[in-house]
């Protein structure tokens, strides 16, 4: 069963359009990072698939149900927005309770026991929360209801080292381990490349699925001197920034290293593997990210 299907999934706003038939499919139990620059959609469409926003155009599927704008697909989905928010009347723990009030499925214990090992004090004011203490919050909310399915949007910013190392070496893992399904964008890919199942790269609109172990297990960086008048880069490899008069590529496939070394661009070719915390950089560069 697919937790997340979409199927030529669009949407505009005033006219720019954001997302251009986006088609991608995440099995339940697999963890997906949403790779793409800043303004390429990724919000847009993790709130398309909360059922917060419409597609103009295409077909969304959560959880085996499309989201009709009732909000009862968002009781099995948790949360993390980049930037949460919260009442600033409120103390942290008024803030949970409000929270606990509209999900049934609301686990106390868990609640308790997650905001203890974040270390938040429950009476504190919101308005007075730095945004490491919000974003800890978000994380509370997040998963004490006991989603199916995760949607992270930079859920780790505003958070010290060792609480991000926490989240994602033990909190994501445990909840994964239990068959929980993550989509998560974070600016910091790295961090998550010992989760990854799927990589989910958004640009121009539209969605370029990688499996992150052939990734690991095929991804390599291919240096060489490049000879005189050499044609253009076959399909497939991707030309990196070179080091003095060495020329590197980068190929993510067995084939795609084959055909680049079989056409003589470049002379004493070596190739060596590419750590997925380096490849996930060069896939953002591809995109016109930076690397």
């Amino acid at each position: 069963m697919n937790a997340i299907a979409l199927e030529g999934v669009t949407r505009s706003f005033c006219g720019r359009r954001v997302l251009r038939g986006v088609s991608a499919a995440a099995a339940a139990g697999r963890v997906v990072g949403l790779l793409g620059r800043n303004g390429e959609g990724k919000t847009t469409l993790m709130r398309i698939l909360l059922d917060i926003l419409e597609a103009d155009a295409g077909t969304v599927e959560v959880l085996g149900r499309r989201p009709d704008g009732s909000g009862e697909l968002r009781r099995r989905v948790g949360y993390v927005p980049e930037r949460p928010s919260f009442h600033d009347f409120m103390t942290l723990g008024e803030a949970l309770d409000l929270r606990r009030r509209l999900f049934p499925s609301w686990n106390r214990e868990k609640a308790a026991s997650l905001a203890a090992h974040l270390g938040l004090e429950l009476s504190a004011r919101v308005s007075a929360a730095s945004k490491g203490t919000l974003g800890k919050l978000a994380w509370v909310c997040a998963a004490a209801h006991e989603p199916d399915l995760f949607l992270l949007d930079e859920p780790t910013s505003g958070l010290d080292a060792l609480v991000r190392d926490d989240l994602l070496s033990n909190l994501i893992s445990e909840l994964h381990g239990s068959g929980k399904t993550f989509l998560i964008a974070n600016h910091r890919m790295e961090e998550l490349s010992g989760l990854l199942d799927e990589v989910w790269l958004l640009h121009g609109g539209a969605v370029a699925v990688h499996d992150a172990e052939a990734l690991r297990t095929q991804a390599r960086r291919v240096t060489g001197r490049p000879k005189a008048g050499g044609e253009a880069a076959p399909s497939g490899a991707l030309r990196l920034p070179g080091v003095g008069a060495l020329a590197e590529y980068a190929v993510f496939g067995k084939e795609d290293e084959a055909r680049l070394l079989a056409d003589g661009l470049l002379e004493g070719a070596e190739s060596r593997p590419m750590p997925l915390s380096e490849t996930l950089k060069v896939l953002l560069m591809s995109s016109g990210g930076a690397l």
